[in-house]
């Protein structure tokens, strides 16, 4: 709630972490319960709080917050930009302001001779939601992104939901989460969370019968790729689970979802005849 007290925070001199997961409605909440006026107001007034503490003069930064897909750190940001957030401003919240207020700024948050080279490097407004990034520098080591080939066939069904997903690793019998959602072309977007931590869907989609998805986790110390692929249907996923020089086959299930066993549905069948 800055927007109601930034006067007081620039009057303490203190700097402020705003967090991008914006106040919204509950998604199981009970539609017949009607928020207050208050509540209301706060969900529409929040993005506006960094537009006040930048006409305060009072140094901020954005942070994720509940968030996990990167663009939807950006969207967050760029309801801010639309409450009134200079662009600069924005971009500035998100590189040199935090190298500030952690004391790292002479190493990082800006582009300047004898900084660690951290680029991001884009074809447009990096808050409009067609720019593409092209390039990232990580400590002055080029990565390039090349954009997914998207399937042509439409999804037979909707991979979206809570699945548990179950595997086996060098350690063991494993077992993830993955809280899933698809949009109508087929993209996968979404959550895996296992004993390894939390993996944001870097890339995903559905085609037919099939799906893919990669996440990235820490996998014996550090940062790796793994990629999800295979069938799905209304109640099921079977498929493979893959990161550099290893490979082995997962299943998944929607928690409560009804399945039958094969030889009661052929029983059924049978006694239909």
């Amino acid at each position: 709630m800055a927007y109601e007290n930034a006067a007081e925070i620039a009057g303490k001199k203190l700097p402020v972490l705003v967090n991008a997961k914006w106040p919204e409605a509950e998604k199981d909440a009970d539609p017949e319960e009607k928020p207050s006026l208050r509540e209301l107001r706060f969900r529409d007034r929040a993005p506006s709080a960094p537009v006040a503490l930048a006409k305060a003069n009072v140094k901020f930064a954005f942070y994720s917050g509940g968030l996990t897909a990167p663009k939807d750190v950006l969207k967050a940001v760029k309801k801010s930009i639309d409450a009134g957030l200079q662009a600069d401003a924005a971009v500035r919240a998100l590189t040199l302001s935090p190298a500030e207020i952690y004391g790292v700024s002479d190493r990082i948050g800006s582009i300047e001779v004898g900084k660690i080279a951290n680029l991001v490097i884009a074809d447009g407004d990096l808050f409009e939601e067609k720019t593409k990034i092209k390039m990232v520098f990580v400590d002055g080591r080029r990565f390039e992104t090349h954009e997914p080939e998207k399937p042509k066939d439409p999804p037979k069904g909707d991979i979206s939901g809570k699945w548990k997903l179950a595997f086996s690793t060098p350690d063991g019998p494993e077992e993830a989460t993955a809280d899933l959602t698809m949009e109508k072309d087929g993209t996968i977007a979404g959550t895996v969370t296992s004993k390894r931590g939390t993996g944001s869907i870097l890339s995903g989609w559905a085609s037919g019968e099939k799906f893919s998805f990669v996440i990235n986790i820490p996998v014996n110390g550090s940062p790796t790729d793994v990629t999800f692929s295979g069938m799905f249907d209304a109640t099921s996923l079977k498929g493979s689970l893959s990161v550099p020089g290893f490979s082995t086959d997962f299943t998944g299930t929607k928690p409560g979802a009804r399945t039958e066993h094969p030889a009661v549905s052929a029983i059924a069948a049978e006694g239909a005849r």
